[in-house]
């Protein structure tokens, strides 16, 4: 376009001239923006100003933005960069006459308030899209996706007997706990339509439509290409976030009509701004030639695709600037391709591969080889250290929900039937063909997503973002963090009903009742072992059967799934290793203690509260890193786990017992696991109405806590270690011993947790009551123990005692046997005192009392309760002059030995 004339003012175009007329008004001699205006083309509104084609270089695309400043000057720039002093020159004005460039933009309004907090991505849970209460069920629904294929809003399309036509947004909420769907827009800026087909061919050209509808035909109009749209329509373009097309070259395809013209021109400018390498327009003129008619109204891609108009040739159609590059070559073979809404092909991931003709040596297409269902690899992932790498798979299956799976790269080791296998049971279609099944494999392994995540290999906490299977909740884009794991069955998280719900029907009847007020706080309590950095060990409620354990594990397992989120003591011990690093931060319930083989139940225990399983080795011998966890568990069962190890033949050790704090289960009220009942209900009835109750509320209050957790991390984390040091020092008697203590703060911080979930308002319950029933929970383990002293010199006493009792008779000869009869396998004497039966052990035969503990620590706990006769220099031994031996150092336990270290 030449550089206009100043003497002759350039005319108006449409509706431009009555639009500006009447907003803004000459002011005195000066240079207004209606002067302005009255010298450029293509004059539009757009925004709080308007834009125009620029005067200083040939410009098809409406790249000046015209605003008014505080002083009533006009504001000039130009977004294809020409400078102030071209544009003025070329308006016909000297510099004096405009204010400076344009002024920083205008601070943008404070949001209005919201009831409840947008939810996106859409979590696998999300309840159902509802009907709308106007418009009944929508006629199609469109879901907007972010890089990664995850779910963020949908856009549904209403139609009408009369012919119209409502196009609504749908997101989901998060109000009081609960997840519900608003017919309300995104938030701005919102995000655009495709964004994971742009994340997955970065170096495919752009092509910018009006719609939804539009931006899938593409896929089958034009398959080199990427179709993208934004949402809310023409006149929204501003509100959504163009800053993916950074880089890109952009194709815009405008519907034929005026707010079709007008919403090209607004993406054109948006997309330059937002660093696009180069943006052109389809010429409708040329693309009406190639139809053979006049274009209808609002004719588009979608209307394309209906006709069947053959538009391969579309990039010769662009209206390029001639400093704008051509169209990009198709991509070469041999390649993958992934795709969807292709007209006569089915949706899929296909391997299009080149042959040799063998006469002349040219190459030529292949035909297509179908893979297997729609399959994107959105992301790399490694771990901190740069090891563990993977690839972000997403897919959607026949009932159209999304999965996604950090697969480690070791899976592509071997035949690939890991890899198909656990493909297949997500969901994914893959071909039959023995020989094209394994290009699956090679589609992953050659893929080369734009974005890198970081893996971890455990859920719960990892900095102050927390990782579930299947999402994270407080990671930032800049580094998003993804559980990966070569299989993700085995959690059972999911939610029904409404957090109002379980607060009502399962959390707030519990009250009263100890045992379930327990085993409800440490479904709170095991995301609180990462914060506080506390060690991890178990709960087990301990009883005859009916009554009521399996009650206090349903409803703290309800707090985080379904029912079948339970799961049991029967599995191997690498089975319970993949088991714990799914449930690490998160509560794992165990039913049936007594389902766990004898023999492994004390190195189970170990294994499940210090979080680390078995060291292993590669094939080379190399160490492997051992899984790792940390782990609060709830378990049940009629034994506990010293009668496990005992019927092995084995014995408790103290570490076990503060691992696995065993607890009687039954309350000692006569209702079995319950001390209050609701009126008129018996306790079989309660113990019903409770597991019916978390069977149709569940999933919400876990999740919600952490979510609160996440939000304020450092606040939580002091909180806790505040109320867990002063709840512990009220429990704790002034003469505990440190194993005492220490289970003490277990049950400190499972009251803890409780208390500040009360105060988040997930409970219902009165302040306070999780710390009391930590305590009375804390008394009856105490009074169970029979001792608030040191676990390991009653068990010594214990040990002396049992052998005495089974031996006492036929391993000790009587002092003053007449008979001189022999003694089978003798262990020493005995003889009779006015205070009882004293028993003189021999030097090696103590050492076999003693096996499992040291010898001397014995003798010492011996002496200290008063069971043991020291010599005249304080000796644990003492000379005797024995039948036959003569005079030799014996152990010399007195009838104290009876009595000594009973409650």
């Amino acid at each position: 376009m030449p550089t206009p004339n100043a003497s002759a003012p350039r005319r108006w175009h449409g509706e431009a001239r009555d639009n500006v007329s009447g907003l803004v008004k000459p002011r005195g001699n000066s240079t207004t923006v209606a002067d302005v205006l009255g010298r450029l083309e293509g004059v539009r509104r757009s925004g709080d100003g308007w834009a125009a084609k620029c005067p200083a270089h040939p410009d098809r695309h409406a790249s000046l933005s015209v605003s008014e400043g505080d002083n009533g000057r006009p504001l000039l720039h130009c977004h294809a960069g020409c400078t102030f002093e071209a544009i003025a020159a070329a308006v016909g004005k000297v510099r004096g006459d405009f204010a400076q460039r344009p002024a920083a933009p205008r601070a943008p309004k404070p949001p209005k308030a919201e009831a409840g907090e947008l939810v996106s991505p859409i979590p696998e849970d999300a309840p159902p899209i509802p009907a709308h209460p106007a418009h009944g069920r929508p006629a199609a629904t469109w879901t907007y996706r972010d890089p990664e294929h995850r779910p963020l809003f949908h856009v549904c399309r209403f139609d009408h007997a009369d012919g119209r036509k409502d196009v609504l947004p749908l997101t989901l909420w998060r109000e009081d706990g609960a997840l519900r769907w608003r017919w309300k827009g995104y938030p701005k800026p919102r995000p655009l339509y495709g964004l994971h087909r742009l994340a997955a061919r970065p170096d495919a050209p752009v092509l910018i439509v009006e719609g939804e509808k539009a931006a899938d035909a593409v896929g089958a109009l034009l398959p080199d290409f990427v179709a993208i749209t934004s949402p809310g329509g023409a006149a929204n373009a501003k509100h959504a976030d163009w800053s993916p097309l950074a880089g890109r070259r952009c194709i815009i395809w405008p519907d034929a009509d005026e707010p079709g013209a007008a919403y090209a021109a607004d993406v054109d400018s948006l997309a330059l701004e937002a660093g696009a390498a180069a943006v052109s327009r389809v010429d409708l003129d040329a693309l009406e030639a190639v139809r053979g008619e006049s274009l209808p109204k609002g004719w588009d891609a979608a209307d394309a695709l209906a006709e069947g108009l053959k538009v391969a040739e579309l990039p010769t159609l662009a209206a390029n600037d001639a400093d704008e590059p051509a169209a990009p070559e198709p991509p070469r073979l041999p390649r993958f391709e992934v795709v969807e809404f292709r007209k006569g092909w089915r949706n899929g991931v296909y391997w299009l591969g080149v042959e040799r003709d063998k006469m002349t040596g040219d190459e030529r297409p292949e035909p297509p080889v179908w893979v297997c269902s729609p399959l994107y690899v959105t992301a790399n992932t490694r771990d901190e250290l740069g090891g563990e790498w993977g690839r972000l798979l997403v897919w959607i299956d026949r009932d159209g929900r999304a999965h996604r799976w950090a697969m480690p790269c070791e899976t592509l080791a071997g035949s690939g039937e890991e890899l198909r296998g656990a493909l297949l049971r997500g969901g994914v279609e893959i071909t039959s063909h023995p020989h094209e099944r394994r290009r699956l494999a090679d589609y992953i392994a050659w893929s080369r997503p734009a974005i890198t995540a970081r893996a971890v290999t455990r859920t719960g906490w990892h900095g102050s973002a927390f990782v579930y299977p299947h999402r994270t909740e407080g990671d930032t884009e800049a580094e998003p963090i993804l559980y990966q794991a070569a299989h993700v069955e085995g959690l059972r998280l999911g939610t029904a009903g409404t957090l109002e719900g379980w607060r009502a029907k399962v959390a707030m009847p519990a009250a009263g009742n100890s045992r379930v007020v327990l085993a409800l706080s440490a479904s709170f309590a095991a995301p609180c072992l990462g914060l506080l950095g506390a060690e991890g060990g178990g709960l087990h409620l301990r009883g005859e059967s009916s009554t009521g354990k399996s009650t206090a594990l349903s409803v703290a397992a309800s707090a985080w799934g379904p029912p079948d989120y339970l799961r049991t003591w029967r599995a191997t011990d690498n089975a319970l290793e993949g088991i714990a690093a799914q449930h690490s931060d998160l509560l794992l319930c165990l039913d049936e203690m007594g389902e766990l083989p004898p023999k492994v139940a004390g190195a189970t225990a170990y294994m499940l509260a210090n979080g680390s399983g078995k060291s292993r080795a590669h094939r080379d011998g190399t160490a492997r890193a051992a899984a790792r966890w940390r782990l609060l568990f709830l378990s049940t069962g009629e034994i506990g786990l010293a009668d496990l190890i005992a019927e092995a033949g084995g014995r408790t050790r103290a570490g076990q017992e503060v691992r696995v704090i065993d607890l009687p289960a039954d309350a000692g009220a006569g209702l079995g696991l319950f001390e209050r009942l609701p009126a008129g209900m018996r306790p079989g009835a309660f113990a019903d109405a409770l597991k019916d109750a978390a069977a149709i509320h569940y999933g919400h209050a876990g999740p919600a806590f952490v979510a609160e957790l996440v939000k304020r991390h450092g606040e939580a984390r002091d909180a806790l270690r505040t109320a867990c040091d002063a709840i512990a020092a009220k429990m704790v008697p002034a003469d505990a011993a440190g194993q005492v203590r220490r289970v003490a703060q277990r049950f400190a911080l499972v009251a803890a947790a409780g208390e500040l979930a009360t105060e988040y308002g997930l409970t219902g319950w009165r302040e306070g009551e999780a710390a009391r029933a930590a305590a009375v929970c804390f008394r009856a383990w105490l009074s169970a123990r029979g001792t608030a002293g040191a676990a390991e010199p009653a068990a010594m006493l214990a040990q002396v005692r049992g052998f005495l009792e089974a031996h006492g008779e036929s391993r000790f000869a009587p002092m003053d046997q007449a008979d001189n009869r022999a003694t089978i396998n003798r262990a020493g004497f005995r003889r009779e005192t006015s205070e009882g039966t004293e028993y003189l052990i021999l030097r090696e035969s103590f050492r076999e009392i003693c096996t499992g503990f040291d010898h001397k620590a014995v003798a010492k706990a011996l002496a200290e309760a008063g069971a043991l006769t020291r010599d005249n220099d304080g000796g644990t031994t003492k000379p005797e002059r024995l039948p036959g031996l003569g005079l030799t150092r014996c152990y010399v336990i007195t009838a104290a030995i009876w009595s000594a270290g009973n409650a």
